[in-house]
């Protein structure tokens, strides 16, 4: 008889950005396995169908809490709204497996969840501490001190009692291993994937150029700050390799600091909030990440791959990727002198679209994904 599933996700999963694409494919493939499947999720306006597979059953919250109220919660270890909704729905409701979608999702429920019997699994989307690290100065300073002690500690309750914990890339599951070397925490990477069938692509014959794209969140800090530092380093670097070349900038929200900077730089053009950013990644012919700090996988990255593009990305971005890399089709760097190489042998060996596309179908789609987790699952004996 199939288990009985419930996943538990503080993504809004309406919403078309790195997170909450990424819960998505882990959703699809949590389904695939399990026909008996319940998700808890932000409420959203929509059809769930665009999302969350038709067989799931869907129990949306509300997060109705004021401003006040959430700014106390957090001095009590409450940061995240689905607490008190999974709690009352796990007095009615009896489940063989339990997914935690990001070890923030799982805040104060980790013990509740144990004294139901169900199996734990909880999902890693970055290494918490890190990526809290990178990005505390975007909460106020009275915020910021319990938000994060209680972000870590969600993260440490998480992998201390879930019976598999799954990250997205190999470095993420080392780092965990490091902190707890005499327990064995089930760690295995299973990686990210895409939510929607990877259709076979046929790509035109097109003239070689040198137009490279940069995409993300222009205002957030942990993506701000190393564009910032890729377009004082590293683009000079470019044009004295490549000097007709063009740089594209895509992305929600620029920073006036941003628009600046680019202003003082030549063949820097930027293009806020586009409606489709595979129209503006099209347009390029090398996608570039420059993010250089946190941990999980950037999904930006697949902005490039998903139109064949070649990509050259500093070595923090390549985590997960590494599939791609012994394929051909990116190069990774640290500094200034692996910059130079990097980008010279990208140039030189540079990949067609479709050698490209094929390598990331090969590594990011449902069926792989669907794969890895079955293998794990069957390892720990859940499925």
């Amino acid at each position: 008889m199939a288990k009985k599933l419930l996943i538990i996700t503080r993504s809004r999963l309406s919403e078309n950005n790195g997170g909450a694409n990424a819960s998505k494919g882990f959703i699809t493939c949590l389904a695939a396995l399990f026909p008996d499947c319940s998700v808890i999720c932000p409420a959203f306006e929509g059809d769930a169908g665009n999302y969350i597979p038709s067989h799931c059953k869907v129990y949306p919250y509300k997060d109705n809490r004021s401003k006040m109220q959430k700014g106390l919660d957090v001095y009590r270890g409450r940061i995240c709204a689905n607490a008190p909704f999974v709690k009352q729905h796990l007095l009615t409701h009896q489940y063989e497996v339990v997914v935690i979608d990001n070890s923030f999702s799982g805040a104060s429920l980790v013990k509740l969840i144990k004294q139901t019997g169900a199996r734990l699994i909880t999902i890693h989307h970055n290494v918490e501490r890190d990526y809290q690290h990178d990005n505390r100065k975007e909460y106020a300073i009275s915020f910021r001190l319990p938000y994060i002690y209680f972000a870590e500690k969600a993260e440490r309750d998480c992998l201390l009692h879930s019976d598999v914990n799954l990250t997205l890339t190999s470095h993420d599951a080392t780092v965990f291993s490091s902190w707890y070397r005499q327990k064995n925490l089930h760690l295995h990477q299973w990686g990210t994937f895409e939510y929607k069938p990877i259709a076979d692509r046929h790509f035109e014959p097109r003239p070689v150029g040198h137009t490279f794209v940069i995409t993300g969140s222009l205002y957030f800090m942990q993506s701000l700050l190393p564009i910032l530092q890729f377009v004082d380093r590293y683009w000079p670097l470019v044009r004295s390799i490549c000097p007709t070349a063009n740089l594209i900038i895509a992305g929600r929200n620029p920073s006036n600091q941003l628009i600046e900077a680019c202003s003082k730089k030549g063949g820097i053009s930027i293009v806020a909030n586009p409606k489709d950013m595979g129209d503006v990644v099209r347009k390029a012919d090398y996608y570039i990440c420059p993010i250089d700090a946190g941990s999980g996988l950037k999904l930006r990255v697949m902005d490039g791959l998903r139109q064949g593009l070649p990509v050259l990305c500093h070595e923090v971005s390549a985590a997960g990727y590494e599939p791609l890399a012994e394929a051909g089709c990116l190069f990774p760097y640290t500094d200034e002198p692996s910059f130079r190489a990097s980008l010279q042998r990208m140039l030189d060996n540079s990949p067609s679209p479709t050698a490209v596309y094929h390598a990331y179908k090969n590594t990011f789609s449902t069926e792989t994904g669907i794969e890895r987790l079955r293998n794990i699952l069957e390892e720990e004996q859940i499925f």
